[in-house]
Parts: structure tokens; C-alpha cells; sequence
């Protein structure tokens, strides 16, 4: 077999003003919190979420972390969390001595169901993490249905997600409050995240929380550095400039693969809700139920064509942490687990890499053993 170059599964395109915003960094000296672009990058999030406040977290997940706290989340309360997220969603209603309550997908879906969220809503119920997964937004407009007649707050982990659009309006200031993460995302600096919030006094709690007092005294709450730096900043700053370009790209490739898996025997793709506008941070296909090959073997013989690919999550109800404490059945969530792979999805991708990869995997379906 000719070895042809790796395409892996990710890579950032930074091809802004990067480079000339790091070396404004330097050239100032000014590399932690207290420079110039912390301030930017949260004028420039509120604008874009259209949101009254932004705040410049470490990271997604101690974005999470510090909305659920903000929210005054703790022990004997429950969190309703899809069972098919990233393991920070879970991690952070744990972290904060939460009970986590597991809701499935919606049939044929990658993110939650809003039906299955009214179903798990108990008088314990403090607050509802909505994730748009992969790029995929939540339909917000019919879980808020479900949550404001009960005032329980929805709290949007928005860190696949960043400028998915739900009922036509961008994720990020539907819910109470939206965590971001800038880790290699649709926004990528390496490291960072961001809350977007409305309301003036949660967005006060979240500035205490996230910022210990230099002298020790004048907070209120035990607080821990969760404050993003200047040279974060400046990076997802240069990528928030250019994100409608680079979302567009994103869905360009998305495009070509729909056109090249269209009818494919075996295979099936992920279509966008009529009320629903994708971004994909990565694009998913799935095997057919009772199709010989896993997704496993699929990424194992990908890999051997030096193509980079991966099994979409495993369900978090499944956890060893979780597992022994969970109870029910998420058949549309297990189903798209069992059956589903990330394919590469970079904006950085060209049109011949694209059909390598599409070609590869048609090929590989089809020689099913």
C-alpha cells in the first residue's frame, strides 16, 4: 500500500492576526491576565453572543465549574445532563457535589431530548446543561418550553458549538448562562474559555469567583484563579475576527462529505433539525445497525490509510464513576455512540484530502471484512 501523508483529525487554521497579537504580548511584556486582551476578547464575545457580559475563563470546564457555583449548585441538588457529552459537562455538576441526572438524545439526534429532560425534572432539579455537541446546536427554543415555566436555570455548554445558530438566533445567550472553551475548538488559542451571561448579578458572582483577591482580604467566597491569560486571549481574539470564515470552511467540508456519502449502502449521515444551523467541529458518520464493521474496526482501518478518525463519546452514564450509581436506558443516545465515528474536520482540510478521506471510507465499508 502507497503511504499517503497523515490527515489528522483536527488542526487549527490561524491565519489572522495571531501571530502580530502574541508579539504585541510580548513586546509589552504584559503575558498574564492583566493585559490589554482579556478586555477585548470579552467586548468582542458579549458583541457576538449578543450578551450584556463576558467573562475570560482559564477553561471550558472551569467555565462550567463556576456557573454552576454562581448558581449556588451543591449537594442534594440535581443537574439534568445529556448521557452523550464530553466528560468536563458531568465532571463539573460532580465537581461541585451535584447528582447528575442523565437524559437521552433526541431520535436520530446529537444532542439532548427536551421531551426527556420534562420527564427527569424533579423538585431537586437546580439546574439543566444544554450541550451543543460536534457543533450541533440544541433545540433551546423547546427546552425552554420545559425549564422557564419552572424557573430552573439552563446553563449552555456551547464548547463545541461556538456560533451554531438554533431557531435562528446564535448559541450563547439563550440559556441563563453559556460556558465557552477556546481549546482547539471552533475558536482555537490553545487553551482558554468564556462565560456569556445577561444577568448583572450572576455575571458579579462569576467576576468574584473567578478572581482570588491579591491581598487576601476583601472576597466573600473561596475563590480560585480561573482568570484566562494575555496570550490566550490574544490568540482567540485574532480567532473570534475571523470565526464566520472559519465556520464557513467548516461547512464547506461538512458539504463535500454529504455529497460523497449520499446513498452510500452502510452509511449514514447527520442531518441539520429545519431549525438548526451546524458548524461542525466535527463531522460524524454512522454505520448502519447490523452492519458487520464497528466503528472501531472503521478508525482502526482508516488509520491504516494514515487517516486520523475516532468513535464519537461513550455514554457517561457508563463511566466507572457513574455506572454504578446510574439506572435507565438512553437507546437513541447508545445507539449513535455504538455506531458513530468523528471523521477529520479541519478548516484547514482541501477539496483532495476531503475525497481521499470520503473515498477511504466508502472503500473500507464496503470490503466489510
Amino acid at each position: 500500500m502507497t503511504q499517503h501523508p497523515f490527515i489528522p483529525l483536527d488542526e487549527p487554521l490561524l491565519g489572522g492576526n495571531e501571530r502580530k497579537y502574541l508579539n504585541q504580548c510580548i513586546d509589552t511584556n504584559w503575558i498574564s491576565w492583566q493585559g490589554e486582551f482579556g478586555g477585548r476578547l470579552e467586548k468582542a464575545m458579549a458583541g457576538y453572543c449578543e450578551t450584556k457580559h463576558a467573562l475570560a475563563i482559564v477553561n471550558g470546564t472551569y467555565a462550567l465549574v463556576l456557573a454552576l457555583q454562581a448558581l449556588g449548585v451543591g449537594p442534594d441538588d440535581e443537574v439534568i445532563c445529556p448521557t452523550l457529552t464530553m466528560s468536563a459537562t458531568a465532571f463539573a455538576a460532580t465537581t461541585v457535589g451535584a447528582k447528575v441526572v442523565w437524559v437521552d438524545n433526541a431520535p436520530h439526534s446529537l444532542t439532548l431530548d427536551p421531551a426527556d429532560v420534562a420527564r427527569k425534572i424533579t423538585a431537586k432539579t437546580k439546574a439543566v446543561l444544554a450541550v451543543h455537541l460536534y457543533g450541533r446546536a440544541a433545540d433551546m427554543e423547546r427546552l425552554l418550553a420545559v425549564t422557564k415555566p419552572k424557573n430552573i436555570p439552563v446553563i449552555e455548554d456551547v464548547a463545541e458549538g461556538f456560533a451554531a445558530k438554533t431557531s435562528g438566533r446564535r448559541v450563547g445567550g439563550w440559556g441563563t448562562i453559556a460556558c465557552h472553551s477556546f481549546h482547539n475548538k471552533i475558536l482555537a488559542s490553545g487553551e482558554g474559555g468564556a462565560v456569556t451571561l445577561n444577568d448583572d448579578r450572576l455575571a458579579a458572582k462569576l467576576n468574584e469567583l473567578r478572581t482570588p483577591p491579591p491581598d487576601n482580604a476583601g472576597g466573600t467566597v473561596i475563590a480560585l484563579n480561573n482568570r484566562m491569560s494575555n496570550l490566550a486571549a490574544a490568540v482567540a481574539l485574532a480567532q473570534l475576527e475571523r470565526v464566520d470564515e472559519l465556520v464557513e470552511t467548516r461547512r464547506k467540508v461538512a458539504k463535500l462529505y454529504d455529497q460523497y456519502f449520499a446513498g452510500v449502502p452502510g452509511l449514514e449521515t447527520f442531518k441539520e433539525r429545519d431549525n438548526e444551523w451546524c458548524v461542525f467541529w466535527r463531522y460524524q458518520i454512522a454505520l448502519t445497525p447490523g452492519h458487520p464493521l464497528t466503528n472501531k474496526e472503521l478508525v482502526a482501518r482508516l488509520r491504516k490509510h494514515n487517516i486520523e478518525s475516532r468513535p464519537i463519546f461513550t455514554l457517561m452514564s457508563d463511566h466507572p464513576y457513574y455506572k454504578p450509581l446510574s439506572s435507565g436506558e438512553y437507546p437513541n443516545a447508545r445507539l449513535v455512540s455504538e455506531q458513530s465515528l468523528d471523521l477529520p474536520s479541519s478548516p484547514r482540510l482541501t477539496p483532495e484530502q476531503i475525497e481521499r478521506v470520503a473515498k477511504t471510507v466508502i472503500e473500507c465499508v464496503a470490503n466489510k471484512r
